[in-house]
Formats: C-alpha cells, structure tokens, sequence
C-alpha cells in the first residue's frame, strides 16, 4: 500500500534496540528436528516481525507449552479413559473425606468427591476434544499478540500527534504570556494556556506508560523476559486487494467447516451419554452454525467500513496539506503568525498520524475476518 503521509514519528524510526541479554528463548516447544536451522535462527534472533508471531507463541508462550504437555498425557484417552480418571479422583476425595479430623476438610473433600461424579457422568471429552480446546487456546493467543502488535503501532501514531500538538499549545502559552505582559491578555488566558499545556502533558506521559505496557505483555507472550529489548519490526504493509477476494456467500461454508467450537461441539454430541447432553450439545452446534454465519458476515462489514474510514482519512489529510501548503507560503511571507501556522501544521500532523492509525484498523478488520475463516471468532 502507498503511504499518504510523510512524517514519521521519531519513535517509530528507531526500530532497532539492542538487548541486554538473550531472549527468554532458550527452550523451545518443538524438538530442534522440527524446523530447519534457519527457521530456529530466525526464530531466535531477538526480532519481532508480525510474520513470525504464530512460531513464536507456539514454540515459547508459557500458556501453549502447558497446554502441549497436558495434552501429551490426554492425546490417547477415549472418553471413557477420562470417566474412569475422574471416577478414581472421586474415589481418592471420598478416601480423603473418610481420613479428615476437621469438619471443614471433610466437607470439601465430599464435595469435590461429588463434582468429579458428576463431571464423569456427563463426560463428552477425549483426545479429539482436547486437541481442540487446546488448538483453539494457542490461536485465540495468536490472535491477542497480533492485536497487541497492531496496538501497540497506533499508540505510537497518536503519542506523535500528541507531541506535535503539545509543541503548539507551548506556543500559546508563550503568546498569552507575551500579551499578558503588555496587557493584551488576562491572567485567565494565561492560566488557561497553562493548563491546557499540563493536560497536554499528562495525556503524552499517559500514553507513553501504555506503550511500555502494551510492549512488555507483547513480548513476554512470546517467550522474552518482561525486562527484554528485542527489536520489534514495522506492521506489514496493508493490501487492500485482499478485500477483493472476499466473499461472504463462499466463505462461510469454509468458516463452518473449520470452526474449533463448532468442531469441538460436534465431537461433544458424538461422546454424550446421555438424552439431557445430546439435546444441549444439538442446541449448541445449531446455535454456533448462525453464529458463525453472523460472524462472517459482521466481520466483513468492519472491513468496509475500516476501508471507508481509511478512505475519509486519506481525504481529511489531502485538505489538511493544502491548507498547511497555504499556511506555509503566507509565514514565508510574514502575513500570518508563527502559531497560525504551527496549528495548520498541527492539523497536518494530526491528520498523518490518522491515516497510520486508520490503515491499522483496516490491517486489523481483515486479519479478523480471515481468522473467522480459519475457525477461530472472537
């Protein structure tokens, strides 16, 4: 995608920051067999890039390389397997219940004894079922540290149309101040220009503190230390063409077909013992068939609309330049005053820095439609 704007925030250029120590990525999830040595190299070579964030959290978020163990001593048992497990733990609480000198002990004991019956009685769960809650944990992870990634660029966009507007409101300040002291202003427009200054101030350090925290929990989902400084990498450019090759009408059946949950109800409906769980399990799967429907459909009209906000933006900053273009010549020629133009080119600024955060949202609008597609809905 061409870019519309010409200035950058510093912070943005400064893409490369070195790190004090190695990122917390020294045990991967996969053995080294299971990717080349420059898929490991690229893996670990203390960069982030948006491309890399699904190896990323599949080989070092703490919650996946859980789950992967859990499912390890789970991918073999039938749902029978897991009754019979849940019954022995009733068993052992009952055990424990009988031993118990204190009341309080004995009672929690008997009732966990009676929740671990209860859950085997209505057991749907087996290996098929845990590789898709599992399967669906690490994606709906995936799907948090990219947003987290896209976040974490539209703050920086709007923390540099912030400073440009606080390099203005320095200006008024100055001016009130000036004209105060030749009595062409009150107190009260200087204490105005005061706080509007401090507000300014307030909002940048606001701003820069939601940063940090949007950037340390992006890391440390995938794999570094909350103290790390790895070099993260620019969002991809937005193609608009992938727009094109939406359909709805073609798409939801490849969005049903791919559903965790829906997959994961199904294969509940097939497990269920029981009249009571086969109707709620029927419910479910009839529930999630529109609800994915729905979310194909929803999803698709965010792109739309996100493309027409990007549009509008793209429009509000061709005005803004002009105006600023104006602005500039009529400073150049001493017909207008250093914060006349300091506020067109606030403006200007302002606008740049809305058309970043609008192709963001775009970005954003597709990636979730393509997720529904891949089964997975917020």
């Amino acid at each position: 995608m061409k870019r519309n704007c010409t200035v950058v925030p510093a912070s943005l250029c400064m893409a490369a920051v070195l790190s004090l120590g190695l990122p917390a990525q020294a045990l991967a999830g996969s053995p080294e067999f299971a990717r080349t040595a420059e898929e490991w190299a690229r893996l670990r070579d203390n960069v982030l890039e948006y491309e890399e964030i699904e190896d990323l959290i599949h080989e070092y978020n703490a919650t996946v390389l859980n789950n992967e163990q859990q499912y390890r001593r789970d991918s073999a048992k039938t749902s029978q397997d897991l009754v019979e497990d849940l019954l022995d733990e009733a068993d052992d609480l009952w055990e424990r219940a009988a031993d118990a000198e204190e009341e309080v002990s004995r009672i929690t004991s008997e009732m966990s004894a009676r929740q671990a019956e209860t859950s085997a009685e209505n057991n749907v769960d087996d290996g098929v079922t845990k590789y898709l809650e599992y399967g669906l944990a690490e994606k709906k992870i995936v799907i948090q540290a990219q947003t987290s990634m896209n976040t974490y660029y539209k703050l920086q966009y709007q923390l540099a149309s912030l400073q440009k507007n606080r390099e203005m409101l320095e200006v008024v300040l100055t001016s009130a101040q000036g004209r105060q002291s030749q009595g062409m202003a009150t107190y009260a427009e200087v204490l105005t220009a005061q706080q509007n200054l401090q507000n300014a101030d307030a909002q940048i350090a606001a701003l820069q503190s939601q940063i940090e925290t949007a950037r340390q929990s992006m890391i440390v989902m995938m794999g570094w230390s909350q103290g790390a400084f790895p070099e993260i990498r620019p969002m991809p450019a937005t193609d608009v063409e992938r727009i094109a090759a939406m359909d709805v009408e073609k798409d939801t059946p490849k969005a049903l077909e791919a559903d965790y949950t829906l997959r994961l109800h199904q294969r509940n409906l097939e497990n269920a013992t029981n009249d009571e769980n086969r109707k709620i399990y029927r419910q479910s799967i009839e529930d999630d068939k529109q609800q994915i429907a729905m979310a194909v459909s929803n999803t698709y009209q965010s792109v739309i609309q996100a493309r027409n906000s990007y549009d509008e933006a793209v429009m509000n900053l061709s005005v803004t330049t002009k105006n600023w273009n104006t602005a500039n010549t009529k400073f150049q020629l001493g017909t207008i005053s250093r914060l006349e133009f300091l506020q067109a080119e606030a403006e200007m600024v302002s606008a740049q820095m809305d058309v970043e955060v609008k192709n963001l949202e775009l970005f954003q609008a597709m990636e979730t439609y393509d997720w529904v597609i891949k089964g997975v809905r917020s």
